[in-house]
């Protein structure tokens, strides 16, 4: 923001990095470090760096970590690096109690008594407040937060873990070695990463506690409501349930120890009442609109994890490798809409064979179209004065609601995931060019706006998502060459090309190849 003419100032209520000093409590992220890639090109590369922050001075996460799942201190360190860029432009230990706002001018009153004014506000807080569901006894439950990780404390004890998150599963198989039983207990059915690829949902690094369960080990997963919490007479707590599978069953337990891995939600206390933002997702997240403002008030915007709100639990604005993006768009969204710098594009050729070619290494090196699938898309102007515009990354959303945009004509690119059936390790594929329904696996999606969208295609998904020519690759990287196309060996990126400049023919987008083909 600063490089495109705008004030800026960052208030932190503690240091640098805060939230990563104290989470996750075990201090393993799960999000993956991945650095031999085989990948020379820098944007490709954050498909598997899921750490770094965008920046153009070469901070990088990898140079501190080769940490597949690196640790939380580790990420403490790059995060304090990264803040040493920014200056003094950053306060550190300055907790914003109050925003108000008059005529369209933000006050922000911060715990020393100082203020701060600005006409735009991003509000980066994160989830901070303890979910509290409001069950009887819910106060002698320790919660993921401030409780004692020293295993020891734990050892012959019977645990209760409340949620079926990461977080959950973190603390549980860390006390496997030192509880006498561990259960894990709510009302919701397990969901992996691995099935729904929301990277919320229990991710394989923390699931080793499946095998104890599964295997009679002392330990379990319960899918029941907790009713209430009780202490009794000796300290241990008894715990009244009622079973989700079997209606009408109630089941009554006793534990030593009770940890609440429920999740946070917003804080919105330190907003005047009259510009206090609605809450979505149970209370969870403020409202915001595509561009990722307050739905009431004008410049309040929302950036970092509770950008989520617009993809609660189906794509990853909610960790960094998602929302690093969401933000980078933000902040064009601001710099537009103030003046300092106008929503960056570039042109592309509306020849087919040539801008077939360009689809096909967008979709094969990008970064945030593949990790926000479905959520963010390039969109390309088809007609008029701009034709060949493009613009980079923005929210589908956004584009959706472009009327004036879409009226020229608009190619909007995402890249998607399909359906896996019952099975994600046991996935049946079309082996077709199609394109009449989504692969599985994610893939590139074309979607064709002529005022109202008015058609779709799917190109075939790719093993190493990468749909370039051997020669267009680092040498060494990827492994499919050839893949079976409606019954025929081919080479995935003829296939890929032909399937692009079909689609691009099909819905008269492009100029045809000169006369020079028909003349030769």
């Amino acid at each position: 923001m600063a490089r495109m003419g705008m004030d800026v100032r960052l208030l932190e209520r503690g240091q640098v990095g805060q939230f990563f000093r104290q989470f996750p409590r075990h201090r393993t992220l799960i999000s993956i470090n991945k650095v031999h890639t085989g990948l020379s090109n820098p944007e490709t590369k954050l498909r598997y760096d899921w750490n770094s922050l965008l920046n153009d001075d070469g901070v990088l996460f990898p140079d501190h970590s080769k940490k597949y799942f690196p640790n939380a201190d580790v990420y403490v360190e790059y995060l304090e690096q990264f803040g040493g860029l920014l200056g003094d432009r950053i306060v550190e230990n300055c907790e914003v109690t109050r925003v108000s706002s008059d005529d369209g001018l933000f006050t922000l009153t911060c715990a020393d008594g100082s203020t701060h004014r600005a006409r735009s506000v991003i509000v980066a807080t994160g989830v901070s407040r303890p979910w509290n569901p409001e069950i009887e006894g819910w106060d002698l439950v320790d919660q993921y937060y401030d409780f004692d990780t020293d295993g020891a404390v734990y050892d012959d004890k019977r645990v209760l873990v409340v949620g079926k998150g990461n977080s959950a599963f973190e603390t549980a198989d860390a006390l496997i070695e030192h509880a006498q039983a561990i259960h894990v207990m709510s009302p919701n059915p397990l969901k992996f990463a691995w099935n729904t690829h929301f990277v919320g949902h229990l991710r394989a690094v923390n699931n080793n506690f499946l095998d104890t369960y599964q295997l009679k080990s002392q330990n379990a997963v319960i899918d029941a409501s907790i009713r209430k919490v009780e202490r009794n007479n000796d300290g241990t707590l008894t715990v009244t349930a009622g079973m989700e599978a079997a209606e009408g069953h109630d089941i009554v337990l006793t534990y030593d120890k009770i940890i609440a891995c429920t999740g946070f939600r917003f804080d919105a206390s330190i907003f005047d009442e009259d510009i206090r933002p609605t809450l979505r997702h149970m209370d969870k997240f403020p409202a915001m609109t595509a561009q990722w403002e307050s739905e009431e008030i004008p410049g309040l915007f929302f950036a970092g994890t509770i950008m989520q709100c617009r993809d609660f639990k189906k794509t990853m604005s909610g960790f960094v490798h998602g929302f690093r993006h969401n933000v980078e768009c933000l902040v064009d969204f601001i710099a537009d809409r103030l003046g300092t710098a106008p929503m960056p594009s570039d042109t592309v050729p509306m020849q087919r064979e040539a801008l077939a070619d360009v689809l096909i290494d967008r979709f094969s090196t990008n970064a945030e179209l593949f990790l926000q699938p479905a959520f963010m898309a390039d969109a390309i102007i088809l007609s008029g004065p701009d034709a060949g515009k493009r613009l980079r990354g923005v929210p589908m959303a956004w584009l959706r609601e472009q009327a004036d945009l879409r009226k020229h004509g608009v190619m909007a690119l995402s890249m998607e995931f399909g359906n896996f059936g019952d099975s994600p390790m046991h996935v049946k594929r079309q082996n077709t060019l199609q394109g009449d329904h989504a692969d599985p696996f994610i893939h590139p999606v074309l979607r064709i706006f002529r005022g109202d969208e008015v058609a779709m295609a799917h190109l075939p998904d790719h093993l190493d998502s990468d749909w370039r020519s051997a020669a267009a690759k680092d040498a060494g990287a990827g492994t499919v060459q050839e893949m079976t196309y409606d019954g025929k060996l081919q080479s995935c990126a003829h296939a890929a090309r032909q399937k692009l400049i079909e689609v691009l023919t099909q819905h008269d987008i492009g100029q045809p190849a000169r006369a020079t083909t028909a003349a030769r």
